[in-house]
């Protein structure tokens, strides 16, 4: 038998070996934003782990975003440009620190999908920008803990009727 043959079998019976798990129902799901193509958020809409990021990092954000409230209303009316770059300098900082914690709380790149121009401080409906995300985003991860905790209820329910039914005799 030639070298090649033996090499060749060798790599066919290490591939029989290996077998294949698919775990594609764990993968992030994706969602376009706007209706914009260009703009594809992936999340792990089953990620139990963001109500513990949430509880740590959702204070933090609306602590940024009151201290942004307050320099505001201490400069609420601008007279120079020394007080104009303050503001700035505090919206960027601000900016930046609650883009970190958003894709920090949703493990992924939120704020660049998101928020493609202005900031996560701009004000609508009477709250920030990155407050509306949330909860706009937020809203995905509650409906999926809903639907999948009651799938799993039913599942159990069926697991167990069997043995419940027994013991009503």
């Amino acid at each position: 038998m030639s070298t090649k043959i033996k090499e060749e079998n060798i790599v066919q019976n290490e591939q029989e070996q290996i077998q294949d798990i698919d775990l594609s129902v764990t993968q992030k799901k994706k969602f376009r934003i706007d209706g914009d193509n260009n703009r594809i958020l992936e999340l792990n809409t089953s990620d139990a782990g963001i109500v513990v990021r949430m509880n740590e990092l959702y204070p933090k954000m609306k602590s940024l975003g009151d201290k942004l409230a307050v320099k505001i209303s201490e400069q609420s009316t601008i007279t120079d440009e020394e007080e104009l770059g303050k503001i700035a300098e505090v919206i960027l900082e601000l900016d930046n620190s609650i883009r970190g914690l958003l894709d920090e709380l949703f493990d992924s790149n939120v704020s660049e999908v998101c928020i493609p121009e202005g900031t996560t401080v701009d004000p609508f409906n009477g709250q920030f920008r990155f407050e509306t995300i949330i909860d706009r985003l937020g809203k995905l991860y509650s409906d999926n803990f809903t639907s999948e905790f009651t799938k799993m209820k039913r599942n159990v329910s069926k697991h167990t009727a069997k043995y419940t039914k027994s013991r009503k005799r």
